[in-house]
């Protein structure tokens, strides 16, 4: 899953073929296992597998407003519109593109910028389509449309690594990638989120991190449901993969009054070694 991050890229412009039967089967395989997997704050969610056609009875290809071209199928999800839900969204939808990413797939994390009535027109009292992915296989080139994405949201830019963490005592954290909680921060750098904004920060005091929102104001404030939750979910799995990797056990609580900066909004705590 490491290798996933460093080598996931988003994209929006596919070959021309179709997927296999046998690629289909593999999708559908990594969807179903990936729809047992719970979020840290206790949520599953059932995840689905279509054909972008209309060739087949009751299809329908999903309108991206021009954005992507040739996607031959999308995975997406529905998630309560609740803040933890859209976290725990966030973090295994994250898990379901390293998992495809893995098998050979690419993607694209879709918050905004589709038609979710021709994804799923039904939706339950107080449920939302946080994000959906095209998944199929990058085109040799990219559109202009797509170049013009890329370098719109800066998505080769990250932030520097002491603008996203800092360490709690005095500031400074020392960049020990034997440290498995370094290691681990240095993924959550690598993660994806809504124009690479990258609002995720996190204050690390001995084996205690403590995450927090540092929100955009009015961003995507049209959406029905809090697009940047999402962000701190895939902050999240990227973390605890780092961890994961090392063989480092963690647990996640929700502290009272653990306001760091009137800029940055107290999400959770991750307690490193712990189980």
């Amino acid at each position: 899953m490491k290798n996933a991050i460093h080598e996931r890229q988003s994209t929006r412009t596919f070959k021309h073929d179709d997927l296999t039967a046998d690629e289909i089967k593999q999708i559908s395989s990594v969807v179903s296992h990936v729809s047992e997997m719970v979020g840290p704050f206790q949520h599953q969610f059932d995840f689905t597998f279509r054909l972008n056609t209309n060739r087949t009875p009751g299809g329908q290809k999903i309108g991206t407003y021009g954005l992507l071209r040739n996607v031959p199928a999308f995975v997406g999800g529905v998630a309560t519109n609740e803040r933890f839900s859209l976290i725990d969204f966030g973090f295994v939808f994250e898990h379901l593109i390293l998992e495809l990413t893995k098998a050979g797939f690419d993607t694209c994390w879709l918050g905004g910028t589709f038609r979710r009535t021709h994804y799923q027109k039904q939706l339950g009292d107080n449920e939302v389509i946080p994000a959906i992915s095209p998944v199929g296989h990058r085109a040799k080139h990219r559109t202009l449309v797509d170049q013009l994405l890329r370098s719109g949201a800066q998505s080769i830019r990250r932030k520097d690594f002491a603008e996203l963490f800092h360490d709690a005592a005095n500031g400074h954290l020392v960049l020990d990638y034997s440290n498995p909680i370094i290691e681990s921060l240095a993924l959550v750098r690598r993660g994806p989120s809504a124009s690479n904004r990258q609002p995720w920060r996190a204050s690390v005091d001995g084996d205690t991190v403590r995450w927090y929102l540092a929100r955009t104001p009015n961003y995507a404030r049209l959406l029905k449901y809090d697009i940047q939750l999402l962000d701190i979910g895939i902050a999240l799995a990227h973390f605890t993969i780092g961890l994961r990797s090392n063989h480092v056990a963690w647990t996640i609580e929700v502290e009272d009054g653990k306001a760091l900066r009137d800029d940055w909004e107290y999400v959770c705590t991750i307690h490193v070694g712990k189980s």
